[in-house]
C-alpha cells in the first residue's frame, strides 16, 4: 500500500431481468495477485455514501479479514467501524429489545442450532475473493425452519438472543446484502428513460415495515378489543368475540403480533397516548436492535437477490424493460483521509 491508500476492486457478476440479479461477488485488492483486466483501470473516488467501500468492508468482516492483510487490513477494518453504522444502532436499540422479552422461551437449542446451520452455510458461500449466491439458497430453509421450530413468527420477536460473535456476523452479513441492493439500485437508476416513474430506491426501515404508522393503529384497537372481551364467555365469546378475533389475525397479521409478543405489564402501564408513541419506538427497537429483526431483514434481502428485487423490493418495475445479463465493475481507492470522516447513525 502506497501513501496509506488501498485500491479495490468489486465485480457484480448478474443474471438478466427486469432489476439485475446478482449470483455471484468478486472482491480484489489491486495488487500482483488481481486480475489481469483489472490492473490498469483507474480508480475513482468511493461513492458518495460510502457504499462500495462498505460492501468491500463487510466481505472482509465476514471472512475475519483472513485474505487481506498488512496495512490494507487496518484500513479495511476502520471503514468497517467508521461507515457501517449498523453495529452502532444495534447496540442502541438492543437493551431496549431485552426489556421487553419473555424470559419464558428456554430455547437455547434452537438458537444454538441455528448458529451451527448458518455459520455453515457462511463457510461454503464465502470463499477468497468470491462470494456465491446459489450456496446461500439454504439460509431461507434454514431461517423458516427456526422460526417454526420456535413457534413464534420473527417479525415483532423480542426473545431471540444468538451470541455476540454470532451476531456480528448477522449484522454484517445483512449490510453486505442491503449495500449491494443499494449498488445494484445506482446502476438501474442510472439506466432509465424517466427518473420521475422508473427509478427505484432503497430505505432500510420502510422496505421491512412499510406501513408502520397504520400498525400502530390496528394495534391500538386490537388491544383495546382484547382488553374489552377479556371476560367475555358463553355465546357471546363463541359467536361474536372469537369471529372478530380471527378477523384481526387475518387481516392486522402483523399489529396482533405486535401486541401479544409484547409483555402485558408495559402495554398496561402507558396510557393510551403514550401508548401509541411507545408502539412506534418499539417497532424500530426490533427492526434495528434485535436479533429476530436481523434475522428477518435477512430473509427480504436474500429472497430478493435469489427471487428478483422486484419480487419484494420494488414491484413498480416489474414490468419493465429486460436487462441483459452483465458484470458491474466499482473501482475505487480508499485513503486514510476517507476513514477519518466521522458519522454518527
Amino acid at each position: 500500500m502506497k501513501n496509506n491508500s488501498i485500491h479495490l476492486a468489486i465485480e457484480i457478476k448478474t443474471t438478466s431481468g427486469n432489476v439485475l440479479k446478482p449470483h455471484e461477488l468478486c472482491f480484489w485488492e489491486l495488487n500482483s495477485k488481481a486480475p489481469k483486466h483489472l490492473k490498469d483501470v483507474q480508480p475513482h473516488a468511493p461513492f458518495k455514501f460510502f457504499t462500495d467501500a462498505i460492501l468491500a468492508a463487510c466481505y472482509h468482516k465476514m471472512t475475519d479479514y483472513v485474505h487481506i492483510t498488512g496495512e490494507s487490513k487496518a484500513l479495511v477494518q476502520k471503514v468497517y467501524h467508521n461507515f457501517d453504522h449498523y453495529t452502532e444502532l444495534y447496540n442502541k436499540s438492543n437493551p431496549r429489545v431485552k426489556a421487553l422479552a419473555h424470559a419464558t422461551i428456554p430455547q437455547k437449542k434452537q438458537f444454538d442450532a441455528l448458529e451451527a446451520k448458518i455459520t455453515e452455510i457462511w463457510k461454503n458461500a464465502f470463499s477468497e475473493n468470491k462470494v456465491s449466491f446459489n450456496k446461500l439458497t439454504e439460509a431461507l430453509t434454514v431461517i423458516a425452519e427456526f422460526e417454526s421450530h420456535i413457534a413464534s413468527p420473527l417479525i415483532y420477536n423480542f426473545s431471540v438472543n444468538f451470541s455476540a460473535g454470532f451476531t456480528e456476523k448477522l449484522i454484517a452479513f445483512y449490510s453486505m446484502l442491503y449495500h449491494l441492493r443499494s449498488v445494484v439500485a445506482v446502476d438501474h437508476n442510472a439506466q432509465v428513460e424517466d427518473s420521475s416513474h422508473e427509478t427505484v430506491k432503497c430505505d432500510s426501515i420502510s422496505d421491512y415495515l412499510p406501513k408502520a404508522d397504520y400498525t400502530v393503529n390496528d394495534a391500538l384497537l386490537y388491544w383495546h378489543f382484547k382488553n374489552l372481551t377479556e371476560n367475555v364467555t358463553g355465546d357471546v365469546e363463541k359467536k361474536v368475540v372469537a369471529p372478530m378475533h380471527n378477523y384481526f389475525i387475518q387481516y392486522s397479521h402483523n399489529a396482533c403480533n405486535l401486541i401479544d409478543q409484547l409483555p402485558v405489564n408495559f402495554l398496561e402501564s402507558l396510557k393510551n397516548v403514550d401508548l401509541e408513541e411507545a408502539l412506534h419506538h418499539v417497532q424500530m427497537d426490533w427492526l434495528l436492535g434485535s436479533c429476530s429483526g436481523l434475522l428477518f431483514k435477512i430473509r427480504e434481502e436474500l429472497f430478493g437477490v435469489l427471487e428478483g428485487y422486484d419480487k419484494i423490493f420494488w414491484p413498480e418495475v416489474s414490468h419493465g424493460k429486460n436487462k441483459k445479463a452483465s458484470v458491474l465493475t466499482l473501482n475505487f481507492t480508499l485513503t486514510d483521509k476517507d476513514v477519518q470522516q466521522q458519522k454518527v447513525a
